[in-house]
C-alpha cells in the first residue's frame, strides 16, 4: 500500500510541476468515480494549453480489486480538443495513452496460480462535461472510446515460485487486443490558479 501511494503521489508532483509550463491559464483537479468501484482508487489533474485544447495526466492503483489478490498500477497522459470554443467545458475528444503493471494470485485446481504482466494502450476518447454550481469550480464529465492494447503476461503455479526468478514458466504470453477504453464518470475541481501562480 505504501509503494502504491508513493508512486501516485509522485504522478501527482510531476502534473503540479507542469503549472508553470502551462503559464497557469487554468488546472482541475480529477477523479474517476466509476474506478472506486472496482476498488482503484485514482487522481488527476489537467492543465488548458490553448484556446481549445488541454492536457491531464491520471495515475490508478488497485489491490484487492473485485475480491482478487492483486495488485496493479497504472498512468495515463492525455491530450484533448474542445469542440465548443473553452477547454473543460461540453464536447471534447482526447487522445491519450495507457501504460500498467499488476501482479495477480488465483488458485486453479488447489495450486495458487501466479499472474504478473504488464500494459500499454493507445486509444480515442469521446466525452461530454457538464459545470455544475454557479461559481463553476465543479464539473462532472462522462466519457468512453475504445483502445489498442499490447499486453505481456507470464503465470506458473505458485508452490514452484522463486521470488528472484521466474522458473518454470507454465506460459508466456503477448499480443494485441482492442477493448473499451478509459471509460468512467468523472468529477473535477477548477483550482484558483492565479493564487498559485503568485506563489511560484
Amino acid at each position: 500500500m505504501k509503494i502504491l501511494m508513493k508512486r501516485l503521489f509522485l504522478a501527482m508532483t510531476i502534473a503540479f510541476s507542469a503549472i508553470q509550463i502551462a503559464d497557469a491559464q487554468m488546472l482541475a483537479l480529477k477523479t474517476n468515480a466509476l474506478g472506486y468501484t472496482a476498488f482503484a482508487p485514482n487522481l488527476g489533474a489537467e492543465l488548458v494549453t490553448g484556446n481549445k485544447t488541454s492536457f491531464s495526466l491520471s495515475a490508478m492503483g488497485a489491490i484487492h480489486s473485485f475480491g482478487m489478490d492483486m495488485m496493479a498500477f497504472g498512468a495515463m497522459p492525455e491530450f484533448r480538443y474542445w469542440f465548443h470554443g473553452r477547454p473543460m467545458t461540453r464536447e471534447f475528444i482526447g487522445l491519450s495513452l495507457l501504460g500498467a503493471t499488476y501482479k495477480l494470485k488465483t488458485t486453479d485446481q488447489g495450486y495458487r496460480k501466479i499472474y504478473k504482466g504488464n500494459v500499454g494502450a493507445f486509444g480515442l476518447t469521446f466525452g461530454y462535461v457538464w459545470v455544475l454550481g454557479q461559481k463553476q469550480r465543479w464539473n462532472m464529465e462522462l466519457h468512453g472510446g475504445l483502445g489498442m492494447y499490447r499486453y505481456n503476461q507470464q503465470a506458473r503455479y505458485g508452490e514452484e515460485m522463486n521470488e528472484i526468478e521466474w522458473t518454470d514458466l507454465r506460459f508466456k504470453e503477448k499480443g494485441w487486443v482492442i477493448l473499451p477504453y478509459n471509460v468512467g464518470l468523472s468529477f473535477s475541481f477548477i483550482l484558483p490558479t492565479e493564487k498559485i501562480a503568485r506563489n511560484f
